[in-house]
């Protein structure tokens, strides 16, 4: 049996947040440039079993997970301003992260999608080096592609997230660092599929690209003078 997780409170206030702007406004047409919504933000559904071991209630999983989810969401609609990205994901992740349909774009291909995210089988966790931090080791599958599907064969490989504890009592994902040596050829991440599922990407232009920028929670910002 496959369990789905929704997100109707943000459905709901997108919905809200546009009724009041036709409303008031009668449509940003009539006042300048057009923004391009942003999409509701997806719901994810198991494949199989949702992981329940004992390890998956480690706030520092939950948090990985949350943040491996929030890129691929991210990456799907090039959007790396999205508040649930920038609370699971650090600034300099962020802006790497961007980089990829940058990339794509400018070499005339159609930007990566995610089918779900990585799928991630995790391993060990330990304290990091400062206090407030932790290293999440594991494996991760790592399928982007053009067309969004789920690969016939899910290759992990080693992984580890540096983790961050910061103001507000947020665990995110600072950077990411790859592990060779660790043995994943046996590995089978659970997975989980996005719903409703991406659509290729449309994106040809750099400017539809939304790109990382600095925001209150991170520890590196400097408030505007």
């Amino acid at each position: 049996m496959s369990h789905a997780r929704t997100s109707r409170p943000r459905y709901l206030n997108a919905v809200a947040t546009s009724l009041l702007l036709v409303t008031v406004t009668g449509g940003l047409s009539a006042c300048g440039e057009e923004k391009k919504p942003t999409p509701p933000y997806p719901a994810i559904e198991w494949q199989g079993t949702a992981p329940s071991e004992a390890i998956e209630a480690d706030p520092w999983v939950i948090a990985a997970r949350k943040s491996l989810e929030a890129q691929a969401v991210a990456q799907n609609i090039t959007d790396f301003t999205l508040p649930e990205l920038v609370e699971t994901t650090s600034l300099d992740l962020r802006v790497r992260l961007s980089r990829h349909p940058l990339n794509d774009v400018a070499q005339k291909r159609r930007p990566d999608i995610r089918p779900g995210p990585d799928p991630f089988l995790p391993l060990e966790i330990k304290p990091g080096r400062d206090a407030g931090t932790a290293e999440l080791r594991g494996c991760v599958v790592r399928w982007a592609s053009e067309t969004g599907e789920v690969p016939n064969d899910l290759n992990a490989s080693g992984v580890m997230f540096r983790m961050e504890h910061i103001a507000g009592g947020k665990l995110r994902i600072s950077s990411v660092v790859t592990l060779p040596d660790l043995d994943c050829s046996t590995a089978k991440p659970p997975t989980a599929l996005f719903v409703p599922a991406p659509e290729p990407s449309s994106v040809t232009d750099a400017q539809s690209i939304v790109r990382a920028k600095p925001t209150e929670i991170d520890p590196e910002y400097v408030k505007p003078a």
